[in-house]
């Protein structure tokens, strides 16, 4: 027991020191660009292969602030993000564009000019697009609606008044992508999209 006392003394005082390091409150704008390793789980199993798309960008607000006035490890995200996903189903390719507003709570250790990023939040969007192998679209038993969760994280470079973010985000819908009567009155098919974004930001730091 004795042995583990300088363990937690040094880790209280390095919670304490990232605790109290960094402005108490830091307002950021930006844009993203990412990479997007996109599929869809179902249920039954259909063994749908995924595709990976690089038309992805956002405009990205974050709001850093403190708890209490002392803790600055706490953030708020917002976004405004045009996506394209989409899935393989046997020689059948479908893709989708998407406009997305994630909503995150980012948590951030910061040192030196860097900082660790978690994120966890959710999201909702709207899928205005989509286009099939054969050239068709959406039909009457698709689901435009999207919303789900996303967790992630990365790693920021500070450069004031710029800062540079490296993520990656996963991204689950709780949104069917169609009906699940789709196909059958009695077999149902339930489909759920996913998606991990690799994404690089480049934000300005604004006065305040």
């Amino acid at each position: 027991m004795l042995k583990k006392l300088p363990l937690l003394s040094l880790l209280f005082l390095f919670l304490s020191f990232t605790a109290s390091y960094g402005q108490t409150k830091e307002q950021l704008l930006g844009i993203r660009a990412s990479y997007n390793i996109s599929g869809v789980d179902s249920r039954p199993d259909m063994d749908y292969t995924g595709v990976t798309t690089y038309q992805n960008y956002s405009i990205v607000y974050t709001n850093y602030h403190s708890l209490w006035g002392t803790i600055n490890r706490f953030g708020f995200q917002a976004a405004i993000s045009k996506i394209e996903q989409g899935f393989i189903s046997g020689e059948e390719i479908s893709r989708f564009e998407v406009i997305s507003v994630p909503l995150i709570s980012q948590f951030h250790i910061d040192f030196w000019k860097m900082r660790l990023l978690i994120n966890a939040g959710g999201f909702g969007g709207y899928r205005y697009h989509r286009v099939n192998s054969d050239g068709s679209g959406f039909d009457d038993f698709d689901n435009r609606i999207d919303y789900g969760f996303i967790a992630g994280g990365g790693v920021a470079f500070i450069f004031k008044p710029f800062e540079i973010h490296l993520e990656g985000n996963y991204q689950y819908s709780l949104s069917y992508l169609h009906n699940p009567k789709k196909f059958s009155e009695t077999d149902y098919l339930f489909t759920y999209p996913h998606q991990l974004l690799i994404s690089l930001s480049l934000n300005i730091h604004l006065k305040r």
